[in-house]
């Protein structure tokens, strides 16, 4: 069975160690450069990450790092390698895996995505590791301390894990053996450049062929140096890896300003003694002065001239790309004005004057593209026909003058004026028709261009006077507006009606005090144009008078019948009724009443409230307890009130004229017996309404 030792984990960290040293995470792995390595104390704890820390840890070390150290190696020489580790302890106990991190980097644990090619959780204490004639990939904590060696390949790249169990402190040896070399003496290499994309390269991202130390990498890019057909300048070098580790194998060099010159270039290394800029890998091979690493820059440029060719009727423009680039495969042209063109040099037609802006974009081979954009100036030699006329409205007999507005150096005129003609620069002609007509102008220039423009004129109709009657309704008191409507364009205009004659603007307004039937009539004018009249008739009604009187009460026993008068006229009760009458039958009740007179409505309300209050209770108890002691008659606004009491013998024990006063349950001084009671009771209320009632009430003693 495995064995915890749980009590020495609440250890303090020991004086003589650090504790969560670098490389007790994978990032900062201690390098194998040599074929045995022996700590003299162990690790504690372990470092700022738990590598293992994954969902659903599938390696055989189920507690994940305990006391843990890593030592990264890359297999320089293809064969078997064979590994111990051995506590200087005997009884120490120690567990270790290893990680395929070739195509994966130390994230790639944490996550589970990279491959645990051994792993020994093993309870046997003393030497464990892999050695023949094992063969267990996977040991689990039931097993033997030993795995399978492994067949490793040259440029392969592994981390072991080393955890310290037992928790001694004690040290230990680790021994590697086997065919294959994993202690590195080659000096490192540079791969390759990534891929340049089409924009002119501002940083270079470099790969090398294997691990570089963080600490040889110098910020300022100091390290490399680059040759070509331009000047490049270097401003710095960051590896990312370097931000949580010690080891790269990925740089990005900054440039000071992006590459922009075509051509073959050279990333170079250099060694400067004063700042010991020689990038070294884990085991401190440095990179050799004569690697470099080729690169082209093939940022395409467009260019183009063009050639502007003058015609009669427009400019005809010559386009010629003069472009650089590595094989440029294709030219999109944009010549504005609606054109495109394709094709490496195009031509365009403008037939007007004006500017324009032409774009050229370039693509080659490697799918790089740049483009440009130049502004022309186009002026064309076409005459443009134009003319003016006098003002309208034209009538019939109206004179009209045409005055030239062409452009162009012209030589000649020709005018078609309704079935005549003129050669003259600016004629006039007699409208002598109402019919629809059309002027037309054709200019030529010194050069034989020509050009024509056409107007379509028609003459103003026949003044057609009308006008319309502002509100829909027409009330007493309220505004009434006349608006002209009339055709053909007049330009005085004369009223004439009750509170508008003599009055000159197209729209009047006038207000009627009384009631009746009215006409008005409009003269409108124009002062080429014969005049016209038009009239109507119309109706002004009056606010009908709508009076319910005064604000009332009723009982509530009685109805009162409402009539809001103006018989014939159209009535809307609140309640949606539309008679002329409204009987109240509910109290207390506000009611309104809308009469109108075709658009003249008048309101009135009322309000009717309920009157001839009165309560009588059916029992007292005249205890002296402060509680319904005295029997009264609940009533409000009596002119007059004869309230009495009888004993069952006819006896009257009680009466009062007060409202406000009850019987105490008591005939001269003496309280009554418990038993049955009569009371009669009459009253005038204050709206003239008389009440007699008679009953029985009963004391309760």
């Amino acid at each position: 069975m495995r064995r915890f030792f749980g009590a020495l984990a609440l250890l303090a960290c020991p004086s003589s160690v650090f504790c969560q040293l670098p490389e007790q995470d994978c990032i900062n792995a201690i390098p194998v450069c040599q074929s045995t390595y022996f700590q003299a104390v162990s690790y504690y704890q372990e470092g700022l990450l738990q590598e293992l820390d994954y969902p659903s840890n599938t390696s055989c070390l189920v507690g994940g790092e305990e006391n843990s150290v890593w030592y990264i190696f890359t297999v320089t020489a293809s064969g078997t390698l064979e590994m111990q580790i051995t506590p200087v302890s005997p009884s120490d106990d120690y567990d270790w895996a290893i990680y395929d991190l070739t195509n994966a980097d130390c994230s790639a644990i944490l996550n589970g995505t990279a491959p645990e090619v051994r792993c020994n959780y093993s309870a046997i204490p003393g030497s464990t590791g892999m050695s023949f004639p094992y063969t267990l990939i996977s040991v689990p904590a039931g097993g033997p301390n030993q795995c399978a060696p492994m067949n490793v390949t040259a440029g392969e790249t592994y981390v072991l894990l080393i955890n310290n169990h037992a928790n001694t402190l004690l040290g230990y040896t680790l021994n590697f053996s086997g065919t294959a070399v994993i202690y590195d003496t080659v000096k490192p290499k540079p791969v390759m450049l990534d891929p340049l994309t089409c924009d002119p390269p501002a940083v270079l991202h470099l790969t090398l062929n294997e691990n570089i130390r963080c600490t040889s990498l110098n910020p300022d890019g100091s390290d490399f140096y680059i040759t070509g057909p331009a000047p490049v300048t270097i401003s710095g070098a960051h590896a990312p890896a370097c931000d949580n580790g010690s080891f790269f194998t990925e740089v990005d060099i900054f440039l000071t300003s992006p590459i922009s010159f075509h051509g073959d270039y050279e990333l170079h290394f250099k060694n400067d003694n004063l700042f010991l800029n020689t990038l070294l890998d884990n085991c401190g091979n440095a990179l050799a002065l004569s690697e470099y690493v080729p690169f082209h820059v093939g940022v395409p440029r467009a260019e183009f001239s063009y050639q502007i060719i003058k015609t009669c009727s427009g400019d005809s423009v010559y386009f010629t790309d003069l472009s650089i680039g590595d094989s440029i495969v294709s030219w999109h042209w944009t010549l504005d004005a609606g054109l495109t063109a394709s094709g490496q040099n195009v031509s365009a037609f403008y037939p007007n004057t004006g500017t324009y802006s032409i774009s050229l974009t370039i693509t080659d081979s490697t799918g790089c593209a740049d483009d440009t954009t130049v502004l022309i100036q186009t002026q064309t030699v076409i005459p443009e026909a134009s003319f003016t006329i006098s003002p309208p409205p034209y009538c019939v007999g109206d004179t009209l003058f045409l005055t030239d507005a062409s452009s162009g150096i012209l030589t000649a005129y020709t005018w078609n004026l309704g079935g005549s003609s003129s050669s003259q620069q600016n004629p006039f002609y007699v409208i002598s028709s109402d019919a629809p007509f059309s002027i037309w102008l054709t200019v030529t220039d010194y050069i034989g261009c020509t050009d024509d423009t056409v107007v379509n004129l028609e003459p103003v109709e026949l003044l057609q006077a009308d006008f319309t009657i502002t509100p829909q309704y027409l009330c007493v008191g309220e505004p009434i507006t006349f608006s002209d409507n009339s055709l053909g364009n007049p330009s005085d205009y004369l009223w004439e009606g009750p509170g508008i004659t003599g009055l000159t603007n197209p729209i009047v307004t006038t207000t009627l005090d009384q009631p009746g039937t009215y006409e008005v009539f409009l003269y409108i004018f124009n002062h080429l144009c014969p005049p016209d009249t038009a009239h109507q008739t119309f109706t002004v009604y009056d606010y009908p008078t709508v009076n319910l009187g005064p604000d009332t009460a009723i009982c509530i026993d009685e109805t009162l019948l409402l009539n809001a008068g103006n018989p014939g006229l159209y009535h809307q009760w609140h309640t949606g009724d539309t008679s002329q009458t409204y009987l109240v039958t509910q109290v207390p009740q506000r009611v309104w009443v809308l009469v109108d007179n075709h658009g003249c409505s008048s309101f009135d309300t009322i309000f009717v409230d309920a009157a001839c209050p009165f309560y009588i209770p059916n029992a007292f108890t005249p205890n002296n307890d402060g509680i319904n002691d005295i029997f009264y008659i609940i009533t409000d606004g009596n002119q007059e009130f004869q309230f009495k009491i009888f004993n069952r013998w006819g006896q009257l024990l009680f009466q009062t004229n007060d409202p406000n006063s009850g019987w105490d349950g008591r005939y001269q001084g003496v309280p009554q017996e418990m038993g049955v009671y009569v009371y009669s009771l009459e009253t005038v209320f204050s709206n003239g309404k008389r009440k007699v009632r008679t009953g029985n009430i009963t004391l309760i003693r």
